[in-house]
């Protein structure tokens, strides 16, 4: 009976009778208490991005419909330090957003290992990314990158270097065969070699079976539809995105490959050479994948599943496409905007290969060092992944400003990359820029294409191999020249930077332009 005294006392006593109005009040207090707790973090950052000035934005969207104006974005990022300064605030719907620009001010959020986590936005690539190593976080992402690291290699990655020139080679083959070649919008076959060259790499499908065996291959499809989301705020939340027909055909389009990715590993273990060819994979010449690699991953290692495994082989198929292949095709454009570039580019490849149509060596590959700055000096230009983003655990200092742990902060490649002070006249190619006594006196922070710090891009390495091989072999056998009407470029952003309406090259063959 004790416990009915006590709540008799409390509620019904003579002295103290709460009424339904009272207590309903309550309930209001106590609701907005627990509000509040949860949204602390969110009215820190509301009360700190206020003090800071930024792109005009409207009520409810923010400053979303910036997505739409290309324009606007490209002058942002061209002017965004002198309008705003190198701390400025953006609104993406209600939530309030920092923005960094100062390689100094970027390098504290980057190289820390407490602020790791990717800002909300991220899970809205879930249903296109899946989610491995570039939307997850915690200690899954740290696990995972753990065990992948080491597959990324040099010597490792050397393995890919066949795969890389044959892929080319066919490039080039597919460009002999077109009637016309002096204006060819070069975006799509370039998206094509990259295509195969990761069917193969990651996936373990001969380059040679391609043609016929992958022509429905299901990343060769999808569309991103995060811009979309961003634009109806109300469909941020899950439940209600889940509900229209964009989300349905973005869930089965993931599902469809996921699917083929199990199929594939289904297919690599039914081969029985698994276990061959991995026994010694890090020595071995022969060709490999990645597929391989995660196979022997998870068979040492119970933590790594089949499904962790499908989940990064779906990210690594869908993060080195666009981006690759925007860095690629703008790389062409530059050097063929640039002929005295382009002779040094080519005077470098002849002296690397002469007329040998080996495929490369990692040495050939480390002595193309004026390709190299010439690939980095338009990743400074055409950064592939124009914006990267954390959400800070702790409070951070920067500068003089103290953000609130909880708020989302924002880096800009494209914008760090065109500050005066670092870069003078930074719309200008020079690949001269890349010197390395030039970077040595660079911020290391300055340059940061494929990120930087613990989160930096797993595959970099895998990339600049990569497009050093395919960019060398197209001038092995073509003299590159801009298209009369087509020398300027409209930028569009999705996730990857990329040329509305494609980039136009002539192409030349090599014995017909020495010959006249």
């Amino acid at each position: 009976m004790a416990h009915l005294n006590l709540f008799h006392f409390c509620f019904a006593s003579d002295n103290m009778i709460l009424d339904p109005w009272s207590l309903w009040s309550y309930c209001v207090v106590l609701l907005l208490g627990v509000t509040c707790y949860f949204l602390s973090g969110w009215f820190r950052s509301v009360c700190f991005v206020l003090q800071l000035s930024g792109p005009p934005a409207v009520p409810l969207l923010g400053n979303a419909l910036l997505i739409t104006n290309h324009q606007r974005l490209k002058e942002i990022g061209e002017t965004a330090y002198k309008e705003y300064g190198p701390v400025f605030r953006v609104w993406i719907a209600v939530i309030p957003g920092v923005f960094l620009l100062a390689p100094e001010h970027i390098q504290v959020i980057l190289s820390s290992n407490v602020h790791t986590e990717k800002v909300y936005l991220y899970k809205l690539l879930h249903n296109f990314l899946g989610q491995g190593l570039i939307t997850s976080s915690g200690r899954k992402w740290r696990h995972h990158r753990r065990l992948l690291q080491p597959s990324f290699h040099l010597s490792v990655l050397e393995g890919f270097l066949g795969t890389f020139h044959e892929c080319a080679r066919y490039l080039v083959t597919k460009l002999e065969a077109d009637a016309d070649l002096s204006a060819v919008n070069i975006t799509g076959p370039v998206n094509r070699c990259v295509l195969n060259i990761l069917h193969e790499a990651v996936l373990g499908i001969p380059a040679a079976t391609q043609a016929s065996g992958i022509s429905d291959s299901p990343f060769r499809k999808g569309k991103v539809v995060m811009p979309y989301r961003l634009l109806y705020p109300w469909f941020l939340f899950d439940w209600i995105y889940r509900l229209t027909d964009v989300a349905k055909l973005e869930i089965q389009q993931q599902k469809n490959i996921a699917d083929f990715t199990r199929e594939r590993i289904k297919e690599r273990c039914r081969e029985g050479r698994v276990h061959d060819q991995l026994r010694d994979v890090t020595d071995s010449p022969n060709k490999k994948s990645f597929l391989d690699l995660m196979l022997r991953i998870s068979e040492a290692d119970e933590s790594f599943s089949e499904e962790d495994a499908v989940q990064e082989l779906c990210t690594f198929m869908l993060a080195g496409q666009d981006s690759v292949g925007a860095a690629m095709a703008f790389s062409l454009f530059e050097i063929a905007r640039h002929p005295g570039v382009q002779e040094r580019v080519v005077q470098e490849v002849d002296e690397v290969f002469g007329d040998d149509t080996r495929t490369p060596s990692l040495n050939d590959i480390r002595r193309l060092k004026y390709l190299e700055q010439c690939i980095k000096e338009t990743l400074r230009l055409y950064p592939s992944v124009p914006i990267l983003s954390r959400t800070l655990r702790e409070d951070a200092k920067i500068g003089k400003y103290t953000i609130p742990a909880g708020c989302g902060v924002h880096i800009c490649p494209f914008a760090t990359h065109r500050l005066p002070g670092i870069y003078p006249d930074p719309e200008k190619f020079d690949p001269e820029r890349f010197l390395p006594d030039a970077v040595e006196r660079r911020h290391p922070y300055a340059f940061i294409p494929f990120s930087a710090g613990p989160r930096n891009c797993i595959g970099y390495k895998f990339a600049l191999m990569e497009m050093k091989t395919v960019i060398a072999t197209i001038l092995r056998s073509y003299r590159l020249s801009t298209v009369p009407g087509r020398e300027k470029l409209r930028l569009t952003y999705r996730i990857t930077l990329r040329a509305s309406g494609g980039i136009w090259l002539g192409l030349t063959p090599r014995k017909q332009a020495t010959s006249h």
